[in-house]
């Protein structure tokens, strides 16, 4: 999941403008936390630990689109960003306020041409969306496209003076999630949207039509736009359920660990910015296959499988954990990870 988180939040950030690299994302965490970190790289570790959080301490399902739980995602994503980065401009004035995270907004906002329903108005809207998308009221393949719904009326509100498409991509996770979508958190929407901001913009403009008729909708937005976004959500998820599957698939993805392992082994494996990396035994494959395979083991099972002495076995477990390819600390079990330098070679085209 760590990963995972990763990947979600570069491409979240990366939608609204984020210049950070895969590289800086992937580097090890304490890079992120410096005093002196760029407003980018902060924003994606704020994301990463608000994605941490909400699966720690998650939101009931038959709450997860009311206003309190919208300002907590809203809230949890600014949690430990510098002061400095909470004041935005909101005129060509130059006029700048300090927003407030959670706190829904208190003027009228224009986004591109779309001007969101005004203040006095947001609350009654959001009163409307807690009621017209309570997840539990939606069963069988309707909760995916009432998430779809939902992602796009919850940006047409606008609720936050800033924050709002980070908010909102964190709020479909989540709603997914409380939907019973079996194996969400095994694929990103926000890598799908990520990879032609574009494509998802004019989805989302699409659904912000007005109504073009009596025929097209009972509300003042546009159903015909609405399905469009709707086809255009579905199809995403579809992509990039097919993508994971086709990485994660059994005989592919050994082939890819049997081969960075040799590579490592053979001191033949290049890192990004061309960065020195230790050789491996190659029984850290096999260690490495077996947590995929079976699960976590103990520091005595991973022993006596590899045939190796206490001080061999210890030795190449410490050089896997530091690397981040395992996880393991003392007497704890050792579960499988991702490192940094791995995941590139063992998952193609993630980023």
């Amino acid at each position: 999941m760590e990963q995972l988180y990763k990947v979600n939040s570069y491409y979240s950030n990366k939608i609204e403008g984020n210049s950070a690299l895969p590289a800086d994302v992937l580097r090890p965490h304490e890079v992120l936390t410096g005093v002196k970190a760029s407003k980018d790289l902060e924003e994606i570790k704020c994301h990463i630990e608000a994605q941490k959080r909400l699966a720690d301490d998650s939101i009931a399902d038959s709450l997860i689109c009311t206003k309190d739980a919208v300002a907590r995602m809203h809230r949890e994503l600014y949690k430990g960003i510098s002061d400095v980065h909470l004041d935005i401009k909101v005129n060509d004035e130059g006029e700048s306020i300090r927003m407030v995270p959670g706190q829904f907004r208190d003027r009228g906002v224009r986004v591109g041409k779309h001007i969101p329903p005004t203040a006095e108005k947001l609350l009654s809207y959001m009163n409307w969306f807690e009621i017209a998308y309570r997840v539990d009221r939606h069963h069988g393949i309707s909760p995916i496209l009432a998430a779809a719904a939902a992602h796009h009326r919850l940006m047409w509100i606008h609720p936050f003076m800033d924050g709002n498409g980070r908010a909102g991509r964190l709020f479909t996770d989540q709603y997914l999630k409380s939907g019973g979508l079996v194996g969400s958190d095994l694929w990103s929407m926000s890598r799908g949207f990520g990879r032609n901001a574009e494509a998802y913009y004019a989805a989302l403009n699409a659904a912000d039509h007005v109504r073009k008729g009596d025929l097209d909708g009972r509300g003042e937005l546009s159903d015909s736009g609405l399905l469009k976004f709707t086809r255009y959500f579905v199809e995403t998820a579809l992509d990039q359920v097919n993508y994971f599957n086709s990485i994660l698939e059994a005989r592919l993805l050994n082939q890819r660990i049997d081969t960075y392992f040799q590579q490592r082994h053979q001191e033949a494996f290049y890192a990004i910015k061309s960065e020195v990396v230790p050789e491996f035994r190659i029984k850290a494959c096999e260690i490495y296959k077996d947590l995929l395979h079976h699960g976590d083991q103990s520091f005595g099972a991973i022993q006596t499988k590899l045939g190796l002495n206490e001080s061999t076995t210890q030795t190449l477990l410490s050089q896997m954990a530091d690397e981040g390819l395992i996880k393991w600390g003392g007497l704890k079990l050792v579960s499988l990870s991702l490192s940094r330098h791995s995941i590139e070679f063992l998952f193609p085209a993630l980023w």
